[in-house]
């Protein structure tokens, strides 16, 4: 692999100050081994939510991986996601776009690619394609601006965190306690971080 471009390493510090866990950037099929190492460890038995619908996934055959592992998998398509969903342990997304300045992180939603995947479980996942880096917010807002706007996007710079409870940082309440990024470098032909067709 070639070494990445200056933004990657650039997103990869504002990742860690973010207190977010980081590897990469990996070969698809290392990117993969690491997020099927990380939702299982995370998980610890539990189940770990995937999107149907999520390019980023699909292109790592994230699906058959965690399966093949034993992984107990809840997708938005289940009959009892919405009941569910509040016990998963781990979700896995991919992002639209990664912004190296901020290390903020652009999930999109859409059918079979629900926000709540990203948002309601205890430890979220984080696939970035080298492509998907872009230096500044400006440039992030751009690349949705050329296109067709998704349902929503959420801006993740990180674990949840509130300091409203005696001044004191308490990281988990409102969303995941940790969030894992595993940035890869894919070919041309991989389209992470959109909605599948």
């Amino acid at each position: 692999m070639t070494a990445p471009p200056p933004s990657v390493e650039r997103l990869r510090e504002a990742l860690i100050v973010n207190r977010c866990g980081v590897d990469g950037p990996l070969t698809s099929d290392a990117a993969a081994t690491r997020v099927a190492e990380v939702a299982m460890s995370r998980a610890a038995g539990g189940p770990i939510a995937l999107p149907t619908r999520d390019a980023g996934v699909a292109a790592l055959e994230l699906d058959s991986r965690l399966g093949a592992l034993g992984a107990h998998l809840l997708h938005p398509d289940d009959p009892d996601w919405h009941d569910r969903l509040p016990g998963a342990a781990v979700g896995v997304t991919s992002c639209a776009v990664a912004v190296a300045a901020t290390g903020t992180l652009a999930m999109v939603a859409g059918p079979g690619c629900p926000r709540a995947t990203s948002l309601v479980p205890a430890a979220h996942i984080c696939i970035v394609r080298v492509a998907d880096v872009v230096d500044e917010l400006a440039d992030a807002i751009a690349r949705f601006a050329a296109g067709p706007l998704p349902s929503a996007v959420s801006w993740v710079g990180g674990p949840s965190r509130t300091s409203d409870l005696e001044m004191r940082t308490t990281f988990g309440v409102h969303g995941p306690k940790t969030v894992d990024v595993v940035i890869f470098s894919a070919d041309s032909a991989d389209s992470a971080g959109t909605l599948a067709e």
